[in-house]
Order: structure tokens, then C-alpha cells, then sequence
């Protein structure tokens, strides 16, 4: 019976069915935790390393732990290895039983996360199926199909041959060793040594395309665009690494370059993600999004989006609440040790704002003065608009509260 069909016709039962037998088996000698990355590798002729690296990527997106864990369930042990403690003791006809349960445990998890509104849980996994199904169908005859379960063929000794057999007849004659191949000439092999290395392209032109990315982001960081943080620099540039490091690996020439640099560039992209969504607590009471040196643009777009407060140390910062949605009171406090302060409000929001600056102009809703405190400011419209109560406090610089 057929099963599920794809647009160009692929069966995609046989697709599957062909993955499961062909599956490779766990070599020792390519085992870092359980060999998972290694065998893929070796069955779809990959570099190790970049395996590796996706299932790592994997693991912090989501999902990435459960998928390793049933690479270990369903690769089995490679027969010729020697033997282990734990096939000793007779769990080498099986997956150890802690695996089964870790995947179980973290399979619910998962799982829960996927169907609890972590999209990008289930976006991985179905990723990862999309993946595994390019993979088979694309490089199924390039790698080493795995024979699982099945031992290799052992060399029978025939013993010495035999001093004359003209009819090759006694299978003891066979087992001549080859001719040695002939000696290479000094001349050849200096030849050989002074012909550079031809070196690729594809390094050099992921590496310059991943600075354009990350300026691109840089650029939308500066300019305000709804939605961009920090985190998108190293992001920006991490996929374009990522993309380079997955068409190294389907040309077969693994570039460990590229993986040195995506390393780093996987940890910005992590701690800025985390940052960007946990404020911070700098321990005198501040809690928000916070720079010491440079300029702050925040655009939220709900007002759950709204830090509790923002701060700089010395450089401007841009609020922009105009494009706020109408929801719940926003209350936050915007403060620079130097720098210029623009706050900008919905133009029927009924706000409640206190301005004080040290040195500079202070334009707080049409207020002048160094200090203002507590302005209530309903809009020309009256009440009955989004509430908002504001605190801005400058060292030094020009101070505006405007509305939008």
C-alpha cells in the first residue's frame, strides 16, 4: 500500500522506509556522548563537526535534546566494536534503560512546549523532519549505508602459498601480496610541494556577507525599526554563517573556520536574546533595559512590552510609545546620566509625567522649566484614553515629552 505522496511524486512511506534500513550503526571511535552526530555524518557523507553543531543549535531552540536522545534509541551499537561494561552485563541487545526513560521525560516536555505556544518547539521539530527528509533524498547514495545488527565479513587466513601452482588452482595462490606501488620521484614530490594550495571562496564570502547582515541589523537597531533589538546583530550574522556551514557541508568540504566563528556567535545570540526579554536588576532599585555607554531606542508595541525602566549612562535615549496599542496602565521611568531624552505618547493617552533635568532644555507636554512635577495631561479629547505615568529624569542634555 502506498502512503503519503509529495507534489513531484516521491513516495514518501519509501522515503522513510529506505532511512530506517539504511540507518547507520554507533562507532566507538566517533562516540563524543553517544556517536549520533558521527554516524549521521558518516551515512550522508557530512563533517562531523557541523552535525554536531545542529544539534546543538537544536537543543537551544527546542527540541534538539529529545532528537539525540532517539538518534540513541534507534542507531544501534556497531557490532564489530569491542565489547563494553555495559554490553557485559547484557544491555547490549538494547538501549540502556536510563536513556529510555530521559527520552520519555524529556519527549513529554517537549512535547508540551510545542502544543503550549512555544511555536518555535514545534517549528524546530518539523524543521528537523524537513531536514532528515532533504538529507535521504539528496545524498542517500553518497555516504556509508549502515548494515545494523549485521557483523562484517572476517578474513579467513589460507595460510602460506603455495611455491608453484601454473593453473592457479589452489586458492592458497590467491592471497599474493599486491605489487608495491612504484617509488615517487624527488622531483615529483618537491614539484608537488612548491604547487599552492588552491584555497575556496566560500569562507570569505560567508564571512563578508555575515558583516553585511549584522550592519543591516545594526542599521535597523539605530533607525528604530519596530521590533529589532541587539540581539539581532549576532543573529543576523549567525544565520549567514549557518548557511554557509550547511552548504560546506552538502559540498563535502567542511569549513572548521566558519564553525570557530558561529561559536561565538551563537552565545551572543543567546545571552542578547535573554537580555533583551529579562530586565535587568542593577541593584539600587533599577530594574529595565540599561546601557552604560551608547544610545537606547525602545518602540514598544503592547504594553507588556514596556520595560519597567530604561537608563543611559551617557548617550541619548528615544521612547517611543505613540505606537503603543491601548491595553493595560503603563507605568516606567526613563532616566540619562548625559544625553538628550525624547519621550513620545499617543496623542489621546491620559498621562500623568514628572520631569526633572539638571542641565538643558525641558519640553515636558508644553511645560518649561527644569522641573515638573507630577503634570496630568488627559489629552484634547479628556479621559478616558491609555493611561500612562512617566518619570523622566536627565543629568544633562535637552529633556522632551511630546505627544505623537
Amino acid at each position: 500500500m502506498s502512503g503519503a505522496t509529495t507534489k513531484d511524486g516521491t513516495d514518501l512511506a519509501a522515503v522513510a522506509r529506505g532511512a530506517w534500513e539504511t540507518r547507520p550503526a554507533r562507532r566507538h571511535e566517533d562516540t563524543r556522548i553517544a556517536g549520533v552526530a558521527g554516524a549521521i555524518a558518516r551515512r550522508y557523507d557530512l563533517d562531523p563537526t557541523l552535525v554536531r553543531i545542529a544539534f546543538v543549535v537544536w537543543a537551544i531552540v527546542g527540541g534538539g535534546l529529545l532528537l539525540y536522545l532517539l538518534g540513541w534509541l534507534v542507531l544501534p551499537a556497531d557490532p564489530a566494536d569491542p565489547p563494553r561494561r555495559d554490553r557485559a552485563v547484557g544491555r547490549g541487545r538494547g538501549a540502556p534503560v536510563l536513556v529510555v526513560i530521559a527520552t520519555v521525560v524529556v519527549g513529554i516536555a517537549t512535547i508540551g512546549n510545542a502544543t503550549g505556544g512555544r511555536v518555535v518547539t514545534f517549528v524546530a521539530l518539523a524543521l528537523a523532519a524537513v531536514t532528515l527528509y532533504v538529507l535521504h533524498t539528496s545524498r542517500a547514495d553518497l555516504g556509508v549505508p549502515g548494515t545494523p545488527g549485521v557483523r562484517p565479513a572476517v578474513a579467513v587466513d589460507l595460510g602460506a602459498p603455495v611455491e608453484w601452482d601454473a593453473l592457479g588452482a589452489d586458492p592458497k595462490a590467491w592471497a599474493y601480496p599486491a605489487p608495491e606501488p612504484a617509488p615517487t620521484r624527488r622531483r615529483d614530490r618537491d614539484t608537488a610541494a612548491r604547487e599552492p594550495r588552491r584555497r575556496g571562496v566560500l569562507t570569505p564570502v560567508t564571512l563578508a556577507l555575515a558583516l553585511v547582515a549584522a550592519g543591516l541589523a545594526a542599521v535597523g537597531l539605530l533607525l528604530g525599526v519596530p521590533g529589532v533589538t541587539g540581539a539581532w546583530i549576532p543573529a543576523a550574522a549567525l544565520a549567514v554563517v549557518g548557511l554557509g556551514l550547511v552548504v560546506a557541508g552538502l559540498r563535502g568540504r567542511p569549513r572548521r573556520g566558519l564553525v570557530f566563528v558561529a561559536i561565538p556567535l551563537v552565545l551572543a545570540t543567546v545571552f542578547g536574546a535573554y537580555a533583551t526579554t529579562h530586565p535587568v536588576d542593577t541593584g539600587d532599585g533599577f530594574v529595565g533595559d540599561q546601557r552604560g555607554v551608547g544610545d537606547l531606542v525602545a518602540t514598544p508595541l503592547t504594553a507588556a512590552q514596556v520595560q519597567p525602566g530604561y537608563r543611559t549612562g551617557f548617550g541619548d535615549l528615544t521612547l517611543d510609545l505613540s505606537r503603543t496599542a491601548p491595553g493595560a496602565p503603563i507605568r516606567t521611568t526613563v532616566e540619562s546620566g548625559a544625553g538628550d531624552i525624547t519621550v513620545t505618547v499617543p496623542a489621546t493617552a491620559d498621562v500623568t509625567v514628572t520631569c526633572a533635568n539638571g542641565l538643558g532644555d525641558v519640553d515636558c507636554l508644553g511645560r518649561s522649566g527644569d522641573d515638573v512635577t507630577r503634570l496630568v495631561d488627559l489629552g484634547p479629547d479628556g479621559p478616558g484614553g491609555q493611561v500612562i505615568d512617566l518619570t523622566v529624569r536627565n543629568g544633562a542634555g535637552d529633556l522632551a515629552v511630546r505627544r505623537g
